[in-house]
């Protein structure tokens, strides 16, 4: 690949003191800077050699401004908005101002760079050479936060991705453990420890809380340090988490209508579906009416009663 041309504009009066030592960093910098000195030889003409060889081929048009260039016609007056425009339109123009002068109007709306000591320019060079070569100091756009990564899909609609993926989190810990009340601290650790802020964590149990997705439990001037999930926030996540989950329902529900008086460790010993879940499925079934159900401490849930209505669901 080759080299970007520079084409450097500049008034004879400015070569010995700056033009001449510019043009040879540039040129140690990987830019073929094209200086009327070292290409214009004896007999050549110069109309032809400036405009084919100089102007057409570059890649950037340096226009060195001084108190002495900015006074010479080619710059006063012949350097107006249709030149300029012309120049944009073929390449790059970057204004190089070496010392305290007026800008012409025509480059007043071009972003220079102002050389501040002409003995030593090394961050102003540093951001020219980065400009003809295209380069950016931008910093490049990261990944995503890991945090965010996990939430595939959106269990609650209308909510921030972090909002999802506390309340994921808070899932799989009831699933983990079967137990209805689950503490935050592990989310809270977690998630911190992949980036996420405690504020931006305790914001979003607010807001699961307000929106009814979980039922928490304060402690007095502490906050949240307990959720129950909200039955049907919790059968979001289970439709997106579980495989062919209405599958799974429909034959859960068989095992019930053709065996009486099952428990839930039952259910488990048949399905191997984890007792959370059936569980889950037993309250939805509890909620609709279609199932009386005992429930002791330590988790264990028997049905009592099954309906006709879930009978029919089967025929």
């Amino acid at each position: 690949m080759s080299p970007p041309k520079a084409f450097i504009s500049h008034a004879s009066e400015d070569k010995a003191r700056f033009v001449m030592s510019f043009a040879q960093r540039l040129r140690e910098n990987g830019i073929e800077a094209w200086l009327d000195r070292w290409e214009i030889r004896l007999g050549d003409s110069l109309v032809e050699k400036i405009f084919e060889e100089g102007i057409r081929g570059a890649d950037v048009f340096v226009v060195v401004l001084s108190t002495i260039s900015v006074n010479k016609p080619w710059v006063r007056e012949e350097l107006d908005s249709g030149v300029v425009t012309r120049i944009q339109k073929s390449c790059r123009l970057i204004p190089v101002v070496i010392e305290e002068c007026e800008v012409p109007q025509a480059l007043k709306h071009i972003r220079w760079i102002k050389i501040q000591d002409l003995n030593s320019y090394e961050h102003e060079m540093t951001e020219i050479v980065r400009e003809i070569h295209g380069a950016s100091d931008k910093p490049g756009i990261g990944e995503k936060p890991h945090y965010l990564k996990q939430t595939v899909v959106d269990y609650l609609p209308g909510l921030t991705p972090l909002d999802n993926r506390v309340f994921r989190e808070l899932a799989l810990l009831h699933l983990e453990s079967g137990q209805l009340l689950i503490r935050v601290h592990p989310v809270l650790d977690k998630l911190k420890a992949e980036g996420a802020s405690e504020i931006d964590i305790n914001e979003s149990l607010e807001v699961l809380d307000r929106r009814s997705h979980i039922r928490a439990e304060r402690a007095l001037g502490a906050g949240i340090f307990a959720a129950r999930l909200q039955m049907h926030s919790l059968d979001h996540f289970l439709r997106s988490e579980v495989p062919d989950y209405e599958q799974v329902f429909i034959s859960l529900i068989s095992y019930i209508v053709n065996n009486s008086k099952l428990a839930n460790t039952e259910l488990h010993e048949a399905s191997k579906v984890p007792v959370p879940i059936i569980n889950h499925f037993l309250n939805v079934l509890e909620s609709r009416g279609l199932v009386s159900l005992s429930k002791a401490i330590g988790g264990y849930v028997w049905i009592s009663d099954v309906s006709p209505e879930l009978k029919r669901m089967l025929r």
